[in-house]
């Protein structure tokens, strides 16, 4: 490969590497919220192990996209999210209202937002998995081997902790039913 092909390479991959490092950086600050609002004692053990690992991510990231001679960046991307649909808003106020006067309807709500961050948790983390399995084709089309040795890195990551949420979610939703039931 001539030296202005490989350039040109090494300058895409680095836009490539600072999109889905936009994704780490955007996880830290969701990862530090989700440790803190989780009531499962496990996940918050785990989640907290995976904002160690996606920091060493962006470090690595960072390292390997300095290296083709390029900024990192520290921009946020957005990530996926469920989306409910809006309820009716009188509804939504009286249930308000009952929660304020029925700690079991509040509990319960609580249970059910936690069912829907872990799925999101899983979409993030499954996200995740596609994105450094795509990157790491890039980077061997490009024969970058700092970042395909990055990437291996990041991918088995991600799809460790994708695979322990898919392994736990039974026992994650069996300690959160009772709340759900109960109201």
């Amino acid at each position: 490969m001539n030296t202005k092909a490989s350039t040109c390479s090494n300058s895409k991959m680095a836009g490539y590497l600072n999109e889905q490092l936009a994704v780490e950086n955007a996880v830290v600050d969701r990862l530090v919220t989700r440790i803190h609002e989780t009531p499962i004692s496990d996940l918050k053990q785990h989640l907290e192990k995976n904002l160690r690992q996606t920091m060493n991510r962006q470090e690595r990231m960072y390292q390997v996209i300095n290296g083709l001679g390029v900024k990192p960046t520290d921009t946020k991307a957005n990530l996926p999210t469920l989306k409910m649909p809006h309820r009716d808003n009188i509804k939504e106020l009286k249930d308000k209202v009952e929660s304020l006067t029925i700690h079991n309807k509040e509990d319960a709500k609580s249970a059910e937002n936690e069912i829907h961050k872990i799925k999101e948790d899983l979409i993030i983390e499954k996200d995740g998995v596609i994105s450094y399995k795509i990157l790491l084709r890039l980077a061997e089309q490009a024969n970058i081997q700092d970042a395909i040795d990055t990437l291996k890195q990041n991918l088995d990551e991600e799809q460790s902790m994708s695979d322990w949420i898919i392994d736990n979610a039974s026992a994650m939703i069996d300690e959160l039913w009772p709340k759900i039931e109960s109201s």
